[in-house]
């Protein structure tokens, strides 16, 4: 009988790292949320899990450590050499490789043990509840101008009454942010979760909303990310380019962007900006080297970040990391189920957003990356557990079963004494 363990550690991960990503605390001005205490609380138990357990996945192996773990060494290596101060080098060692080597070298590899059906419930249930919260809380911005934060849950408890101060003002509006706390995060996440969401939620309204909400976030990242994930989506054949409702969606889409853009001052001009949204600092102070510059720093501009840190060579292996689960989808893609598709178009998608600002450090976009990441390579070796449904069904049928043969066993059993008796 499988265990249930694995199914509660899944869904316990999801509900702190995608619907209450921010519940938390501070520890010297370190935040700490719940979802990556727990992420690095379960790591352990499920490494040492995976020891006699048959038929592991070498390709999450592979990726963590032949691209994620030598970033971190030239993390670390910078981080020495150069005496950098611990809060510059510390976070990306942790994201690089703390985050990666517990996701990829022991988490993921659950999943195989998770019904596909149970992990698209959980996630439509969690993507459902951060898409109605941030609507909520979006409207009661507008006409009140407060919103509601619960401290350690939806918020950290250090941060209550400072989303206002996190770059989330756009004129008269603010971003939408649900338990994120911050549009652009939370935008990027959601297309990260794009693809699969789309692909186990049944309800349209759910579907309206949710792109109402990404809408909602005031976010030219979100919205480009948008644009390229849905395009994706129809390129991979999720989405029937026939289909009209898509098409109808990006037109309710653009004329709310078109509504919107008076009440956040802006004007259509303001969509594209030349110095991208006073991102271009990064460029006047990029140097192209080869193994990166003295100091270390992944900001908005997430490619010329990876450039400036690690230079031509060095950057080569978070690159590599990065795209390693979209590549490896792209040569099996005959092989992969819908699921699968659907986690490398939001890996993919999730990559385009990072042109223009990827939220890459902030929590919990990097561990919800390895997590579609995970989907990915999750081969579906073990049968997928039946639903009560199913088990009532094959009750029944095999009650059904056990009359027919009672049957044919007693006429079995009296057809030659038939014969015997005949004249």
């Amino acid at each position: 009988m499988r265990s249930i363990w694995p199914l509660v550690g899944f869904a316990v991960l999801i509900v702190f790292n995608l619907a209450l990503p921010k519940g938390g605390i501070k520890v010297s001005d370190l935040p700490l949320t719940w979802g990556y205490l727990l992420l690095f609380a379960l790591a352990p138990v499920a490494l040492i899990g995976l020891i006699g357990r048959r038929n592991i996945s070498m390709i999450p192996i592979t990726q963590a450590m032949a691209c994620f773990v030598p970033t971190t060494l030239m993390v670390v290596a910078k981080g020495m050499t150069y005496n950098l101060p611990g809060q510059q080098w510390l976070i990306y060692a942790t994201v690089f490789g703390v985050l990666a080597c517990a996701m990829l070298l022991a988490l993921v590899h659950y999943l195989e043990d998770v019904p596909a059906e149970v992990i698209g419930k959980i996630i439509v249930w969690s993507i459902r509840f951060v898409v109605l919260w941030g609507l909520m809380n979006f409207v009661l911005r507008i006409f009140s101008g407060q919103f509601i934060e619960i401290p350690y849950v939806t918020v950290n408890a250090a941060d209550v009454g400072e989303t206002f101060q996190k770059m989330n003002n756009r004129g008269g509006l603010m971003k939408l942010v649900s338990t994120f706390n911050n549009g652009n995060i939370f935008g990027v996440c959601m297309l990260i979760m794009a693809p699969i969401y789309v692909l186990f939620e049944k309800q349209r309204t759910f579907l309206a909303l949710f792109f109402v909400a990404l809408v909602c976030t005031l976010s030219r990242t979100v919205w480009l990310g948008m644009i390229a994930t849905v395009l994706l989506m129809m390129l991979s054949g999720q989405i029937r380019v026939a289909n009209p409702m898509p098409w109808l969606g990006g037109l309710v889409a653009l004329l709310l962007i078109v509504a919107l853009l008076p009440v956040m001052g802006w004007t259509p001009e303001k969509l594209v900006e030349t110095d991208l949204g006073g991102r271009d600092v990064v460029l006047d102070a990029f140097e192209l080297t080869a193994f990166g510059a003295g100091h270390l720093g992944i900001p908005e501009l997430f490619y010329f970040g990876l450039v400036q840190s690690f230079g031509i060579m060095g950057m080569l292996f978070p690159l590599a990391g990065m795209l390693f689960a979209p590549v490896y989808a792209l040569a099996n893609w005959a092989s992969l189920t819908a699921m699968r598709k659907a986690a490398a178009v939001g890996t993919a998608g999730y990559l385009v957003a990072a042109l223009i600002d990827g939220a890459f450090v902030f929590p919990p976009t990097f561990v919800l990356f390895l997590f579609a990441c995970g989907l990915v390579y999750r081969r579906g070796l073990r049968p997928d557990a039946i639903m009560p449904r199913q088990i009532a069904r094959s009750a029944a049928a095999r009650q059904g079963l056990a009359r027919a043969t009672v049957v044919g066993n007693l006429a079995a059993r009296t057809l030659p004494n038939r014969r015997q008796t005949a004249p």
